[in-house]
């Protein structure tokens, strides 16, 4: 599970920015090792060409009652939200 879809991008005062994000993996086990993700260097390549490189500060998993996945990477470094693109790939450094 390289390769993950940006779905929204939340500032939050008291944890800075949040991407929320979707994989297509259904396997709840395979799903909660993204858990390992904490303190690793990912890439955000944006549907217009640009990329950024984060370092993922904190990982927040849970299930929906479908069991669908609901998946939070709380980022180090601090950017204007609006240079950050809903629908971009997110793959693991």
């Amino acid at each position: 599970m390289e390769i993950m879809r940006l779905e929204d991008v939340i500032d939050l005062p008291d944890r800075g920015l949040v991407l929320k994000i979707s994989v297509d993996e259904t396997d709840p086990y395979q799903i909660t090792k993204l858990k390992n993700l904490t303190g690793s260097k990912i890439a955000v390549s944006n549907v217009d060409g640009t990329s950024f490189e984060f370092e993922v500060k904190d990982v927040s998993i849970s299930f929906s009652i479908a069991n669908f996945p609901l998946i939070a990477l709380n980022i180090r470094e601090r950017v204007d939200i609006e240079r950050i693109q809903k629908g971009s790939n997110i793959h693991l450094i």
